[in-house]
């Protein structure tokens, strides 16, 4: 049942974004196992990244506000742009981000076994076979978990496309966010 859940969330985002690559399907996983990937220590400089972050965003209109991250919604992104366009305080969406970022998350073992998932969907037969190399993905996996499958960048193609501009959190810390500033969601 959770493969079923880890195929379906992958296929939902592979549908979603054209440009998708083998990095950015890794960076889903991730995000889905440990959250947003590392500790904010330093809330004065996250203040400023998401300030400067912010400053360059341009509106974008069919961008979803929440969207799962999770096989069973347990980690979304809020997105910048339709969360600054509902009037989102930035300054409540980095505490929950602080917050999230302290939730203890998944394991190695954990994104080991998500990232099977996605290797058997590319090999032959699979659903995506023909989207991406079964033989690169499975290169990608040895070299992640050899290094203790680490945080990631989007792919370029992925970042000149969709221009990502997110924060990762638990769904509770979201939730939390968006009820109280009465700002209304559907999970994407």
């Amino acid at each position: 049942m959770a493969d079923e859940a880890v195929a379906a969330l992958i296929r939902t985002h592979v549908q979603r974004y054209i440009a998708i690559d083998i990095l950015d399907v890794y960076k889903l996983l991730h995000q889905g196992v440990f959250g947003p990937g590392y500790v904010v220590e330093n809330l004065k400089a996250a203040k400023e990244r998401l300030d400067k972050e912010c400053e360059k965003l341009a509106p974008a209109a069919d961008e979803l506000l929440v969207e799962s991250v999770h096989p069973f919604g347990q980690v979304v992104r809020i997105h910048l742009r339709p969360y600054l366009a509902v009037q989102g305080s930035l300054k409540k969406l980095l505490e929950a981000f602080a917050r999230s970022s302290r939730t203890p998350m998944g394991s190695a073992s954990q994104m080991a076994a998500w990232w099977a998932v996605f290797q058997a969907m590319t090999e032959t037969g699979g659903p995506l076979f023909n989207r991406f190399s079964a033989r690169t993905v499975s290169l990608v996996g040895r070299t992640r978990a050899s290094e203790s499958w680490p945080a990631s960048q989007h792919s370029p193609p992925y970042d000149r496309t969709h221009k990502p501009a997110y924060r990762v959190l638990t769904l509770n810390d979201a939730q939390e966010l968006l009820s109280s500033q009465r700002i209304s969601y559907t999970l994407g």
